[in-house]
């Protein structure tokens, strides 16, 4: 055995061999290398009442802990968002100041402001006959526009269809004063016509409070910008109805008349006619004539571009009619159908000549059939019309012609006023 080992040195701990356990638990063992076990002491077993007790004690003893503990977190998430909000509002005030948007600021708003006073209502009384030619007195409204105010008069541009067979207008301002309108000059062919009030039929107050509108360019319309229509449809007064425009330069044929018109989606009814189309910078860019009437179509309305109502309007004024070239005849388009059938050239068979017109100071007679005009050749009744417009009065026309069938014949001729 090596003599280093020395089992009672207090370096160095062991377990004995084997522990004996202290049966008397008010002694201690005096020998060190003898630990004493203390006999543990047994638990008592609860009664059923008792451990219900405790179940009770600890349930609203953790109650109380997930309570405050809901308690402690809502406050902290209030608290949060409370401060969130507040440094919100503190570092971006402006953002709510400018979104708010006043209804007074709008473009249309501000138009019809501007414009809307100009625009006038047009009662036209006037007699027709019925079926057993009695003489009925019936009414018709439209719209008009004040262009000019002079130091004795009003004026207001309108369609022609509105104060056609007038024989008492009445006036009806945007401030509900009725005033007597004459009518001084009518052009069925653009359906335009001017009407006038006279000064001394109104108060210096409300003369002076007339406002006048202004002209645009309709040649510089473009398809998709805004379009604004004032007038009095189905006889409510100063209604304003807002589109863009939808077309330009449509041809329409009304009542025998060829236009030319703008077509935009802003409503216009029965009464709007007469009325202004105005643009976004408040100018009459239009003169409202006609809606296209339709179960199956909506949206579809039509305007006298300003630009070609313009010099009509100041002809009217100055003159009270518009005098166009003309060339005096009525006639029946040959076609090449018809060329076969009954053996005549292609062209315009002359049906009829006006006396005195120019045609008929030309030498043209009925039956004559036209071949070429003024360079256009084979010549439809709408060609030679649309060409008699390009030209001023007192131009000189040369045409050519086949008479009877073989005769070939080149005539020239002044054109007149009509």
């Amino acid at each position: 055995m090596n003599d280093d080992f020395k089992p009672n040195d207090q370096s160095f701990e062991s377990e004995p061999a084997i522990s004996t356990p202290n049966t008397d638990s008010n002694k201690t063992s005096t020998n060190p290398n003898v630990r004493v076990w203390a006999e543990p002491q047994r638990k008592k077993k609860l009664s059923f009442s008792k451990i219900l007790i405790l179940g009770i004690t600890c349930s609203v003893v953790t109650g109380s802990f997930i309570g405050l503990g809901y308690s402690v977190a809502s406050n902290f998430f209030q608290t949060t968002t409370s401060v969130s909000a507040k440094e919100t509002i503190k570092t971006k005030p402006t953002t709510i100041q400018n979104i708010s948007i006043s209804s007074s600021n709008s473009p249309i708003t501000n138009i019809y402001e501007n414009v809307g006073p100009s625009v006038v209502s047009i009662i036209n009384k006037f007699t027709v006959e019925d079926f057993f030619m009695r003489e009925i007195e019936q009414e018709g409204q439209g719209s008009g526009v004040i262009f000019n105010k002079s130091d004795n008069s009003v004026l207001i541009v309108t369609n022609n269809h509105v104060v056609e067979g007038s024989e008492d207008l009445t006036i009806h301002l945007s401030t509900g004063e009725n005033l007597p309108g004459t009518v001084i000059g009518t052009d069925a062919k653009t359906d335009l016509a001017v009407v006038k009030m006279l000064k001394k039929d109104m108060p210096d107050e409300l003369y002076e409070s007339i406002k006048v509108s202004t002209f645009g360019n309709s040649d510089t319309l473009k398809i998709g910008e805004p379009a604004i229509a004032i007038g009095t449809p189905v006889s409510y007064e100063n209604t304003v109805t807002s589109g863009i425009i939808s077309g330009l330069n449509r041809k329409l044929r009304l009542s025998g008349r060829d236009l030319t018109l703008i077509q935009t989606d802003a409503a216009i009814n029965p009464g709007n006619s007469g009325g202004a189309l105005v643009n976004i910078a408040g100018e009459v860019i239009g003169i409202n004539t006609v809606k296209v009437a339709d179960t199956k179509i909506e949206g579809i309305g039509f305007a006298i571009p300003i630009n070609a109502a313009k010099p009509i309007i100041d002809e009217l004024v100055l003159k009270g009619s518009i005098e166009r070239p003309y060339l005096g005849i009525t006639g029946y388009d040959v076609t090449e159908s018809l060329s076969e059938t009954y053996g005549l050239p292609v062209g315009i068979l002359v049906y009829d000549v006006l006396k005195n017109s120019p045609a008929e100071l030309s030498g043209l007679q009925s039956k004559d059939v036209i071949i070429e005009f003024d360079g256009q050749k084979f010549p439809t009744m709408e060609q030679l019309k649309e060409i008699i417009q390009t030209h001023k009065i007192n131009d000189s026309i040369e045409f050519t012609i086949v008479r009877n069938g073989t005769e070939r014949l080149t005539l020239s001729t002044k054109l007149k006023s009509n």
